[in-house]
């Protein structure tokens, strides 16, 4: 009977000890509705404003996540993907799924200096903090807006889109570690980097970045004709599939010529030409 009692003993000793392993494993993970708080207090949103909210289990680059949306009676429309381990967030967005009939009381378009200057306040930081990957502008249900990407030295990537007439935030996008801001960062830093023999072999060994200048003066090369001839139309950087590129267009009588370039190469990787009035 002692022998027993004794295998009982620790049998219940082992079994409230795994339990204790595992209550501690999972003690700091936070539950759904803490993840629903985190995304409402992020966005400013008090529940009452909610008209739905959604959550679900998920997982992402093998962590375990909280995907919460939720949209406001306002209809702005919020989406997060929230670390179940911490409740950090590791990425964010947000769009404005209605908007006003009327524009800004002024009657005057801001600029894209404006802009930005309200999409970095809006992030919390400042200006010395962040690199622009994009500042764009462009048409959407026509709706003049501005498109404009940056990131901070941390790789923390922020997107976002204004409406010009008004000023008012349409979209944005966060993402807490980028890949694209990492790269962006990385060509910056091979320009900057002093010309010691170390950082000589690694230019020699890569590719020169492609400057803006440069990408126009390739484009134009394509197309066989002068600056002077052409009217130009944005040119900026943007990612696609990994790969930094400068996409751009210009006019010429009657053309239309876009074209994509490869920054770190020089390639042009896509190009189109055709009548303005097709």
């Amino acid at each position: 009977m002692k022998k027993k009692l004794s295998l009982f003993s620790l049998a219940l000793t082992t079994g409230l000890l795994a339990a204790l392993l595992t209550t501690n494993v999972f003690a700091d993970q936070i539950t759904e509705e803490k993840a629903k708080s985190i995304a409402l207090d992020h966005a400013g949103v008090k529940s009452d404003d909610v008209s739905y909210i959604y959550s679900e289990l998920d997982y992402e680059k093998g962590q375990q996540i909280y995907n919460v949306e939720f949209m406001t009676k306002a209809y702005d429309e919020y989406d997060y993907e929230i670390l179940t381990e911490n409740g950090t967030i590791l990425a964010a967005d947000y769009e404005k799924k209605s908007r006003p009939l009327n524009g800004n009381n002024s009657g005057k378009e801001i600029t894209m200096d404006q802009a930005k200057e309200t999409a970095i306040k809006d992030a919390g930081l400042q200006p010395e903090q962040v690199s622009f990957l994009k500042e764009k502008t462009d048409w959407d249900d026509g709706i003049k807006i501005y498109e404009i990407e940056f990131y901070t030295d941390t790789y923390q990537k922020y997107d976002y889109d204004l409406d010009a007439k008004t000023g008012e935030i349409l979209a944005w996008d966060f993402d807490a570690d980028s890949a694209y801001a990492r790269q962006d960062a990385v060509l910056k830093n091979t320009q900057k980097a002093p010309n010691t023999s170390e950082n000589k072999k690694q230019k020699e060994s890569a590719s020169t970045p492609l400057t803006l200048e440069e990408a126009k003066a390739a484009a134009l090369k394509k197309a066989n004709l002068n600056d002077n001839q052409v009217t130009w139309g944005p040119v900026y950087k943007e990612h696609d599939d990994g790969r930094l590129i400068f996409k751009g267009e210009f006019y010429y009588n009657t053309l239309e010529y876009e074209f994509e370039m490869d920054v770190a190469t020089g390639r042009i990787v896509d190009w189109d030409v055709e009548s303005i009035y097709d």
